[in-house]
């Protein structure tokens, strides 16, 4: 199985990434998880959009949903990109926040059209149960976020990765990494403590190390930065409580699982 990051940002783009998505592939299947904005044209560096076998969304803040826009243009114009609906999982509650979404954009001859069903199969998943796409079984893990947010845990071919979504610091997260191979874990928070109000839905570099630490991976990778806060300095913190491999995640990063 392998990881490739397509957008690693915070709220906004950082400049030359994306935000949230991750690609995992594994015998010719692919994953696509959150879909941040600017994520699209990333993730065609890597891919053809129809050879996508699934889209899985975390949750609906728009750094990690606002690209499904393009990607229904792509599969809808690109040349030759005609084909079978892609299946899109969303959260419970996500299919209403597409028929939302597709309002806004959904003009002219496509008003009276479902904007996104025409290019995407749109289910909800159960995050109470196994999620199970080709090679790929996923798994769900509500985090603390300022929505319902969900992280995911995929295995494939004997390996695990943890994609711990967004979330500040909750003891299950270790529970659900437990001996991962890899765990992609934010780190949007710059300090070891803060008083912020961010800090109840997001955490620090140290966080996520102690996440991993304790969950026994082997590496760690951390994403949702900001391009402001010091990359070398994220990856001495998360040292600090974390013994294995850390990469601070920006897009085209490829990690064997």
């Amino acid at each position: 199985m392998k990881l490739t990051v397509i957008g690693a940002s915070a709220a906004c783009p950082n400049p030359g990434d994306a935000g949230s998505s991750y690609l995992v592939t594994h015998d010719g299947s692919s994953l696509v998880l959150d879909c941040g904005p600017d994520s699209i044209s990333k993730l065609r560096q890597h891919t053809r959009l129809r050879a996508i076998d699934a889209v899985l969304i975390s949750h609906l803040h728009s750094d990690h949903t606002l690209d499904l826009v393009p990607f229904r243009y792509g599969l809808r114009y690109i040349p030759g990109a005609r084909g079978p609906r892609v299946p899109l999982w969303m959260p419970p509650g996500g299919r209403a926040f597409l028929d939302q979404l597709g309002r806004v954009f959904a003009l002219g001859a496509e008003a009276n059209d479902p904007f996104f069903e025409g290019e995407f199969d749109i289910s909800e998943y159960d995050p109470d149960a196994m999620l199970d796409i080709g090679p790929f079984s996923v798994s769900f893990l509500p985090t603390q976020h300022f929505i319902d947010c969900w992280a995911m845990r995929v295995r494939a071919g004997g390996r695990q990765l943890a994609y711990l979504a967004d979330s500040a610091f909750i003891e299950p997260l270790i529970d659900f990494a437990r001996d991962a191979a890899v765990v992609v874990c934010e780190a949007t928070l710059p300090i070891k403590a803060t008083s912020s109000p961010e800090s109840s839905g997001h955490m620090t570099a140290a966080q996520a190390g102690e996440i991993a630490q304790r969950a026994g991976a082997r590496h760690l990778v951390l994403t949702h930065v900001w391009e402001e806060n010091d990359r070398d300095a994220l990856a001495h913190e998360a040292r600090s409580t974390f013994g294995g491999a850390i990469t601070v995640a920006t897009s085209g990063v490829e990690i064997l699982v």
